[in-house]
């Protein structure tokens, strides 16, 4: 009987992993924005330390997500020319704040999971059932996006001369400690 409940486990699929609900401290938020110029790379950081609370594995139950505000203005790419220029093709006046929202984080065969909003320009961007690597500063994904994905037009310099690539890479970082 016990070899028949076993085959059924294993035909059916049911997990015999244990979820156990927790709460992750994070520490610290860390947004890169990286492209390619035809004369170079560019990489644009925004981070910010200060405590919030992840809940993780808490399926089916009302939990707050993470929700954060980019003042884009602190974005920082290394030299006050790409500052300005970033700010420009962002257009920071017009839209002065982006968003990152973080919910639904769970814990799947060891790896974690979320789904992830970014709003940035007047634009929402949602990434559901998005793989975090787990790495030694905490989690972090890596997304490929375009300007044409956030309604921009790809940034020319010095009459056309200086171009930016279509493609950007976002990468945020979570960072929290496993004391």
């Amino acid at each position: 009987m016990n070899l028949i409940l076993i085959l059924v486990w294993l035909i059916v699929g049911v997990s015999t992993e244990a979820v156990v609900e927790s709460k992750i401290v994070i520490e610290e938020k860390m947004i890169a924005v990286e492209g390619q110029t035809s004369i170079g790379g560019f990489n644009c950081k925004y981070v910010e330390k200060g405590y919030d609370t992840l809940f993780v594995d808490f399926e089916n139950q009302k939990v707050p997500d993470l929700i954060f505000d980019i003042l884009v203005d602190d974005f920082g790419c290394g030299n006050f020319i790409l500052n300005r220029d970033f700010k420009k093709t962002i257009k920071s006046k017009e839209f002065p704040k982006a968003r990152v929202r973080v919910r639904n984080l769970m814990t799947k065969k060891g790896k974690y999971y979320c789904d992830l909003s970014v709003n940035m320009v007047g634009k929402r961007l949602d990434f559901e059932d998005l793989e975090l690597e787990r790495v030694s500063e905490g989690v972090k994904t890596h997304l490929v996006l375009g300007f044409s994905d956030l309604g921009l037009e790809t940034p020319k310099k010095m009459g056309g001369l200086i171009k930016v690539e279509e493609e950007l890479h976002l990468e945020l970082i979570l960072g929290f400690s496993t004391h």
